[in-house]
C-alpha cells in the first residue's frame, strides 16, 4: 500500500529551504513595490487627505485653517444647492445606466451570435468610449450648435425640430444632449460585457428548453437571463460608479446651466472648492459621496443576485 507523503510547508522545510523562501519572498515584494508606491500616492494618500481636511476648515491659499469637526458635514447637507445638485446626480444615473443597461442588452443579443460581421462590429462599439469624454463633449456640442450644427440641419429639414433650436438654453434640451452623449458613450460598453457573457454560456439548457417546447422568448426569460445574472451585476456596477464620476461632458456642454437645472453633485464640488475655495466642505461633499457609492454597490449586486434567483426559481 502507497503511503502518501505531506508536502513540505515551511515550517517543516529543511533551514536552507525556508531561507530560499524567504529570500523569493522578499524578492517578490521588492518587485511589486513600485506599484504598490504608485497605488499608495493615487489612491491611498488622496483619500486620508480628503478624509482629514473634511473635518477642517481649510483655505485654499494657506490662509487660517483648524479643526471643525462636523461642521461641514452640517453646512453641506444643509445646503440647498448642493441637496439639490446630489439629487441631479441620482435622476441621471438613474435614467443614464437603465437606458445603457436596456440598449447594451438589446445589441449584445445580435452582436453574440457568431456570424460573419459580428466581430468588426464588436470592434467599431470600442470607439466610442475610447474617445475622451472632454472630447465627445466637445464634438456633440458643435452638432447641436443652433448656427451650424448638423442635428439642427437635419431635424429642421424634417420638420421636427426648428432649424434655431439652441438644445444647450433650455433645460429639457440640454439634458437630451448631455443623456444622449452618455448613451451613446457607454452603451457599447455595456453591450461588449454582455456579449461576452451570452457567448460564455453553455448551450444545453437552451437546447433542452427548445426541446420542452418554450418559446425564444420563454427561453431567454427563463434561462438565458438567469444564466447571464453576473455579467448583467458587473455592468451594472461599473456604469453606475463611472455615471457618479461624469464630470467632463456636464462642464463642457452645460457647465450645470440653464441656471442649475443640469448641475450634477461633481460640479457642485468643483464650484465650492474651486470657485468658492471651501476645500472642507468640497471635500465632505467627496466623503459622503464616496460612502454613498460604498452603500450602493451592494444593494445593487444584492438586488441582482435576488432577480437571478428568482428567475431560476
Amino acid at each position: 500500500m502507497t503511503t502518501l507523503r505531506a508536502l513540505p510547508s515551511e515550517t517543516t522545510a529543511p533551514a536552507a529551504d525556508r531561507r530560499a523562501l524567504r529570500r523569493n519572498n522578499r524578492a517578490g515584494w521588492l518587485f511589486i513595490s513600485p506599484a504598490l508606491l504608485v497605488l499608495l500616492a493615487l489612491t491611498v494618500a488622496p483619500t486620508l487627505y480628503l478624509l482629514v481636511s473634511s473635518f477642517r476648515r481649510v483655505d485654499l491659499f494657506g490662509g487660517e485653517s483648524g479643526f471643525v469637526g462636523f461642521a461641514n458635514f452640517g453646512a453641506v447637507l444643509t445646503d440647498p444647492e448642493i441637496l439639490s445638485s446630489l439629487l441631479t446626480t441620482l435622476v441621471f444615473v438613474a435614467v443614464a445606466v437603465s437606458a445603457e443597461m436596456l440598449l447594451g442588452l438589446g445589441l449584445a443579443i445580435p452582436l453574440s451570435a457568431k456570424v460573419r460581421g459580428s466581430g468588426p462590429a464588436a470592434a467599431l462599439m470600442l470607439l466610442p468610449f475610447a474617445v475622451a469624454p472632454a472630447v465627445s463633449a466637445l464634438l456633440f456640442r458643435q452638432l447641436v450648435n443652433p448656427n451650424y450644427g448638423w442635428v439642427n440641419h437635419y431635424l429642421g429639414a424634417l420638420g421636427i425640430v426648428p432649424a434655431d433650436l439652441d438644445w444647450l438654453a433650455r433645460p429639457a434640451t440640454a439634458w437630451l444632449t448631455v443623456l444622449g452623449l452618455d448613451i451613446w458613450q457607454w452603451t457599447p460598453f455595456v453591450a461588449l460585457i454582455l456579449m461576452a457573457g451570452l457567448q460564455s454560456l453553455s448551450p444545453e439548457p437552451l437546447e433542452a428548453a427548445a426541446i420542452d417546447g418554450a418559446s425564444a422568448w420563454q427561453a431567454f426569460r427563463h434561462v438565458t437571463l438567469p444564466m447571464l445574472t453576473p455579467f448583467l451585476g458587473i455592468a451594472l456596477v461599473l456604469r453606475t460608479i463611472q455615471a457618479f464620476k461624469t464630470f467632463d461632458s456636464f462642464q463642457v456642454l452645460t457647465r450645470g446651466g440653464p441656471g442649475n437645472s443640469t448641475e450634477i453633485v461633481n460640479l457642485a464640488v468643483y464650484r465650492v472648492a474651486l470657485q468658492s475655495f471651501r476645500i472642507g466642505a468640497a471635500a465632505a461633499v467627496g466623503l459622503l459621496l464616496l460612502v454613498l457609492l460604498l452603500t450602493l454597490t451592494p444593494l445593487l449586486l444584492r438586488l441582482i443576485g435576488r432577480q437571478g434567483d428568482d428567475e431560476e426559481a
